[in-house]
């Protein structure tokens, strides 16, 4: 689970932080934009499994998952323009997480190595071994960057807006959602539950209204629910993991 957990947290922020509107324009346009995002994440992936570098099997998996990557994206940006839906999200992600699951059928897949650095790089030593962090930038990143992009899914499909334009998302449509996300998941670890709640409910429905995403009643109702479902579930049960 060691390993398994910094391999997921290279993935969240390689496809979300990192995969920014002229890297999704590039992968769209030519090959070398897939190569171009998918390198990146291999980067991620590498400098996030310093410890497991020593073992050939490890390697080898890195490589694989780089090259299973690579293949995921390339069939979803052949697919783009005819099939860019909720499911087709989903199932993306899916395939993604399920590629980073065989790494428990390495023999080094289920190694704990810590990382050991200079004196002066001590407080990096202290995020990467330590899961408690780990966890909390997984939770993070999961519900800040991937329920931004899975908030305007819910939107296209409930509502009546599209924020997935030729070029991507707008940075400020992306980056103000994304604040909104952060706001609530510091509001829940600060304070509690229910003010989170309050926040999130007060915020959500004002720019529902204000950007009018919705159809009707049924439409905010749907929108709300699946977005409240998405960021406290994933809090849940990153509680749970925690002990928090």
């Amino acid at each position: 689970m060691f390993w398994f957990l910094r391999l997921f947290l290279a993935h969240l922020i390689a496809d979300f932080p990192l995969q920014t509107n002229k890297i999704f324009e590039f992968k769209r346009s030519t090959p070398y934009g897939i190569l171009a995002h998918t390198g990146i994440y291999f980067l991620i992936s590498v400098i996030l499994s310093i410890p497991y570098l020593r073992y050939l099997d490890a390697v080898i998996f890195l490589i694989f998952l780089f090259s299973i990557h690579t293949l995921i994206d390339v069939s979803k940006v052949r697919n783009f323009l005819s099939k860019d839906g909720l499911k087709e999200f989903l199932l993306d992600q899916f395939k993604h997480f399920l590629s980073l699951m065989l790494v428990f059928l390495l023999p080094s897949g289920n190694r704990v190595l810590y990382l050991s650095l200079p004196e002066s790089l001590r407080f990096i030593e202290r995020f990467y071994n330590s899961d408690y962090y780990i966890l909390l930038g997984i939770g993070y990143f999961f519900v800040s960057f991937a329920g931004t992009i899975f908030y305007f899914y819910i939107v296209k499909t409930f509502g009546i807006k599209n924020f997935f334009g030729k070029e991507g998302i707008s940075t400020k449509s992306k980056y103000l959602e994304v604040l909104f996300r952060s706001v609530i998941f510091f509001v829940y670890y600060k304070f509690s539950f229910f003010y989170s709640l309050i926040v999130f409910l007060m915020l959500r429905i004002l720019e529902i209204l204000a950007n009018k995403n919705y159809k009707g009643v049924g439409s905010i109702f749907l929108i709300v629910l699946y977005d409240f479902v998405f960021i406290f579930s994933m809090i849940y049960f990153l509680n749970n993991l925690l002990g928090t």
